[in-house]
């Protein structure tokens, strides 16, 4: 059996557990997996965030450099590549670094994976709240997921006021989109994700602070 297989085949059990710790009730299990996968991921996503907004800061520092290099060069596109890669690396501009790839590729597989345990999970179906079964999709999750999604969006640190009102309606049109096809059990969990991201939003403004 393959590494991956085993991976969910675990997620899958733990799902189980803590569904039957519920007293069978799925939708706070989904819940209690999700948000736990996500905090445990928190110091790995923080990093990655605070590394972007390093690189983002030196990006603004350095624009009237890289302007001037755009100018001088706009007509040779080879030579424009290679004198903008000098400015960056001159001053430390590096997009992604080794840590941060081992960040990325952990993160996609352990949200991959608990996509697939929750899948696996929905086979049954199951009850939450107004829900009837989370197998199937459900409208009122589906905007309460989108309207989080927006929420969360702005909160992140350096986001220019005028720039709120389309950081908001768009990750909510999107997350909207998606989620009112998809099944409420799988909802659920991009929601408790969601949430933690907040989370990880409010740290980097009081880091800021």
């Amino acid at each position: 059996m393959s590494i991956w297989h085993s991976f969910v085949g675990v997620l899958s059990v733990t799902l189980s557990l803590l569904t039957a710790a519920y007293g069978g009730n799925l939708g706070f299990a989904i819940i209690t997996l999700s948000m736990a996968t996500r905090l445990l991921l928190l110091p790995v996503t923080l990093r990655m965030a605070r590394h972007a907004q390093a690189q983002q800061k030196i990006l603004q520092s350095i624009k009237g450099s890289i302007d001037a290099v755009k100018e001088r060069f706009k007509n040779s596109p080879e030579k424009l590549a290679a004198e903008l890669a000098k400015v960056y690396e001159k001053h430390g501009v590096r997009p992604i670094d080794g840590a941060n790839l081992v960040g990325m590729v952990a993160q996609v597989f352990v949200g991959a994976g608990v996509y697939s345990a929750i899948r696996r999970g929905l086979g049954a179906g199951g009850r939450f709240f107004w829900i009837r079964n989370l197998a199937q999709p459900n409208a009122v999750l589906a905007v309460i997921t989108a309207v989080l999604s927006g929420a969360v969006s702005v909160l992140g640190p350096h986001v220019p006021q005028q720039s709120r009102a389309a950081l908001t309606l768009l990750p909510a049109v999107f997350t909207l989109f998606l989620a009112w096809r998809l099944a409420s059990g799988v909802v659920l969990y991009w929601a408790a994700s969601t949430a933690v991201s907040g989370l990880q939003g409010l740290l980097l403004r009081r880091g800021e602070s």
